[in-house]
């Protein structure tokens, strides 16, 4: 992971400018579900680092591991739309 957010960091500086805030979402208890169609839903990543930001100042607060990672995982697909390559 750090090795990821380093190169993220050396490409797109300290400060990501992400270009998209709504995306389309598997519910995470249907996206291993590969046999049946899941019905998606909508993500926003302005949702998603606010709720990064709130989890990140209550460290003492207990870790819903399920829900922080979902929302760092929009974040993450939101900063590699950025590096496709041209279509």
């Amino acid at each position: 992971m750090t090795r990821l957010l380093d190169a993220i960091e050396e490409q797109f500086g300290a400060i990501v400018h992400l270009e998209d805030d709504l995306y389309w979402n598997v519910p995470l208890s249907a996206a291993t579900a590969v046999y049946d169609t899941p019905e998606l839903d909508m993500g926003s990543v302005v949702d998603d680092a606010a709720s990064v930001g709130e989890f990140l100042g209550r460290p003492d607060e207990p870790v819903f591991i399920w829900h922080e990672a979902e929302h760092l995982a929009g974040i993450l697909r939101s900063i590699a739309r950025l590096d496709l390559p041209p279509a």
